[in-house]
């Protein structure tokens, strides 16, 4: 659990302190640095920070609200709590998204990447996403240096169509806005929303304040996050069409067995590894190795979440040849994205994004440690 303006901190205490804890800290710092006995000149300032953490975490549901803030908020942006309002779109209640996409525009003596978090609903969300698919695709490519640039930006729009955190901040936000104005049945929805994208030991916390309120109410449906992928895939498939003209053309004179020595699935794969030396050097290895079988990558489904039972090595390659990646401490939570036919390696993504080889046998399904906040294996 975070503590963004460090009261747990300044009272010394953790931040699963009970009220006697806190009363007790408190006591004994107030003590230290009255202004009255501590000549400091830094002791008016301390004594005032310690009197605002102790206000704060000495009501129970201050404190909550604080907790669940820390939750998605820093120091930096951290909001004044007397005067929250709900991030809201016109045409929809409760059911909106942060939607953060990359857009390149690109012209031969240069480029623009332009990227903008903006909070809205299902039409406005499929209508953001087909537009800068449509400039990506179309206007992104006409500079040497947006080539890569857009491949990556076109890539990761696909990958996250919405903005996980920032979607998590906004339902935590509005959840809190609307209680503080008496708008329960909104800030239950709000926190029934809030709950898909949090962690067992968040969600924890949305439920206790869920309770002090207690509205029965159902969570206003899921977006359908494959259409919003899929509006991504308008321009490249009439691309597609269009080119493939020339291409059945070319394909139409030729026999049934030639078409096959063409189009036959290989039974290997390529595999690239670089490879890193002692001394700082690096080369690329390629191998053939027996063809992985993928796993689709959705970060929305848990079954696909697994842990190691031991400490182990995540390598670059299904081998103990290879590299290694990173070596991740027991109960370490990762994403199945793959395995070897004979299903002695397993391929995962772990918090980071990258992906890489464990035995199968150092796994185990299900959820082990917390996910960290922001991690690329969940939403």
């Amino acid at each position: 659990m975070k503590d963004a303006l460090g009261y747990y901190d300044i009272l010394h205490i953790e931040q699963y302190a009970d009220v006697d804890t806190i009363k007790k800290a408190y006591r004994d710092l107030a003590k230290i640095w009255h202004p009255d006995y501590n000549k400091d000149p830094n002791a008016t300032d301390i004594f005032q920070q310690l009197s605002v953490a102790y206000d704060i975490l000495s009501n129970d549901k201050s404190r909550l609200v604080y907790d669940l803030l820390s939750l998605v908020y820093y120091k930096e942006n951290y909001p004044d709590t007397d005067s929250m309002t709900p991030f809201v779109d016109e045409q929809e209640g409760v059911n909106i998204r942060a939607v953060k996409l990359e857009m390149i525009k690109a012209w031969f003596s240069g480029y623009k990447i332009s990227s903008d978090t903006q909070i809205v609903n299902y039409t406005k969300a499929i209508r953001l996403n087909f537009l800068i698919a449509f400039v990506d695709w179309l206007i992104g490519w006409w500079h040497p240096k947006a080539f890569f640039a857009n491949i990556k930006a076109i890539s990761g729009n696909f990958l996250h169509p919405i903005s996980s955190c920032d979607t998590f901040r906004v339902f935590i936000h509005n959840m809190i806005a609307y209680a503080k104005d008496g708008h329960y049945v909104e800030a239950t929805k709000c926190g029934l929303l809030a709950k898909r994208f949090a962690s067992a030991e968040d969600a924890k916390l949305i439920d206790r304040f869920l309770q002090t309120f207690n509205v029965k109410t159902l969570a206003p449906k899921p977006w359908n996050i494959a259409l919003l992928k899929a509006v991504q895939l308008v321009i490249p498939l009439i691309l597609v069409i269009l080119f493939s003209f020339p291409l059945a053309k070319k394909y139409t004179n030729l026999s049934e067995s030639e078409l096959w020595n063409i189009f036959a699935a290989k039974d290997e794969i390529d595999y690239y590894q670089q490879v890193k030396f002692g001394n700082g050097g690096e080369s690329v290895d390629d191998v053939v190795v027996g063809k992985i079988i993928s796993i689709p990558v959705d970060k929305s489904d848990n079954s696909k979440l697994y842990h190691l039972i031991k400490t182990s090595k995540i390598m670059y390659g299904p081998s103990s040849d290879f590299d290694t990646i990173k070596t991740l401490a027991k109960s370490t939570t990762v994403r199945l994205t793959g395995y070897t036919p004979d299903n002695v390696w397993a391929r995962v993504m772990i918090d980071n994004g990258e992906t890489g080889f464990v035995y199968f046998e150092d796994i185990a399904q299900g959820i082990g440690s917390e996910i960290p906040f922001g991690s690329a294996i969940i939403d």
